[in-house]
């Protein structure tokens, strides 16, 4: 089984998205980020239904890496809760995750 993981996050920002995304990469936490946006959100939050214009981030990672990626995501983000979902990568070509493994270890 595969060790890769894709992070998802979302800000109200681009340019919050794409710090957060250079950040991650400058740390050697992630090894590729994609910003995409705007989207349209609709959330329950403390008690009503809202609605807001959000820029999703996505990184490919390590799942060994999760818990330092997930404790940098947190001290950036600006949301009370921020949405921040790993899923595992069950199936990845071998040249990618490669690549993915040999830019995490450097």
């Amino acid at each position: 089984m595969s060790d890769t993981i894709v992070v998802f996050t979302i800000f109200a920002q681009k340019t919050e998205a794409q710090e957060m995304g250079m950040l991650l990469l400058k740390k050697r936490l992630i090894a590729c980020a994609q910003v995409s946006g705007p989207i349209d959100s609709f959330y329950w939050w403390k008690g009503k239904i809202e609605h807001a214009e959000e820029y999703k981030l996505v990184m490919k990672s390590r799942s060994s890496l999760w818990q330092e990626l997930e404790k940098e995501i947190r001290l950036f983000h600006p949301y009370d809760v921020p949405e921040i979902l790993a899923v595992p990568a069950t199936e990845v070509s071998k040249d990618f995750e490669q690549w993915l493994l040999e830019e995490l270890q450097k």
